[in-house]
């Protein structure tokens, strides 16, 4: 099963109408739509990227199946971009989806950077809800991408949730994209403040 196809599961298994969401990287709007079919008709999606290009082709992937009411778009940085809805938002966004690297087909020059990336991923813990998700998918391949990867992967590590990761088979050709899937913790209140080891094992390897 495709990186992709897994992350639309994951959604599907955690939106439902009415959610908030939020795509940090619209890219060419493939994750956007399938958001804004899972919270239709009264959600609200919120997708951020840095290119002009890409806020024009999510949108138009919406407008295309009626679903452009439910989206407010931001064209910036998604370091700024999140921190700023964490103020407005607090703990209410149920999925938070990132693809880093560059837009497909687009200027590979523009891409996601390792700064930014830590800055958007730190505000996540203030948007999501108790029962959120937050779902990264870093492509490895391209300049810049390995450390991003690995800045991502450090987050992870140190994220007091259940953290999974999916990664596919390298092989000689190119190195896959990993997909990191985590989840705030909802302790009992019954049982000791000291919360246990909850990582979870990878995936996929």
């Amino acid at each position: 099963m495709r990186l992709t196809e897994k992350v639309h599961n994951y959604l599907e298994e955690h939106l439902q109408p009415g959610d908030l969401a939020i795509d940090a990287t619209a890219g060419n709007g493939h994750d956007c739509l399938k958001i804004a079919q899972l919270i239709a008709p009264n959600g609200r999606l919120i997708a951020v990227d840095r290119q002009c290009a890409a806020i024009t082709a999510s949108r138009h992937r919406l407008s295309t199946h009626k679903l452009q009411h439910l989206c407010e778009w931001i064209e910036g940085d998604h370091g700024e971009a999140l921190q700023a809805l964490g103020q407005r938002y607090p703990g209410q966004a149920s999925a938070i989806v990132f693809n880093l690297g560059y837009l497909p087909g687009g200027d590979k020059s523009i891409q996601t950077e390792v700064a930014t990336t830590q800055t958007a991923l730190k505000a996540c813990t203030a948007l999501l809800k108790p029962s959120g998700i937050l779902l990264v998918t870093a492509y490895r391949g391209h300049p810049g991408g390995m450390a991003e990867a690995e800045a991502v992967a450090q987050w992870m590590h140190a994220y007091t949730g259940l953290v999974q990761c999916h990664e596919p088979e390298k092989n000689a050709e190119s190195t896959p994209p990993i997909l990191w899937v985590a989840k705030a913790l909802e302790l009992d209140p019954n049982e000791s403040s000291a919360a246990p080891d909850n990582r979870l094992p990878p995936g996929e390897k």
